[in-house]
């Protein structure tokens, strides 16, 4: 299993950066609170499960990427996101978030 959070703190301002991370931050792991100048923004987690027999995974048998020059190390794990929906339904995914609701 490979579990990828997206972080939860934006800039308020620029949709994308140089390095396509300067405007998103992580919220600080004990208090949850956003690094100064940042605000909140519901986080994104993104959870991929293989199911991969007990032998195969024990013989290491099996490759996560396509890219030897990463030796297959999930430290090189990464996830893209585009948004795909329309406005109307952009509408009622955030209208859900700000009413405070468990969305699916």
């Amino acid at each position: 299993m490979r579990v990828h959070d997206f972080p939860g703190c934006w800039d308020g301002q620029n949709t994308d950066s140089a390095n396509h991370r300067d405007h998103m931050r992580f919220a600080d792991k004990q208090t949850g609170a956003c690094p100064k100048g940042f605000k909140a923004i519901p986080q994104l987690r993104v959870t991929t499960v293989y199911d991969l027999p007990a032998d195969v995974q024990q013989k290491g048998q099996y490759q996560l990427d396509a890219f030897p020059e990463e030796n297959h190390n999930p430290f090189s794990d990464h996830h893209d996101y585009a948004n795909v929906n329309s406005d109307q339904t952009m509408a009622q995914i955030v209208k859900c978030v700000n009413d405070g609701r468990k969305c699916s």
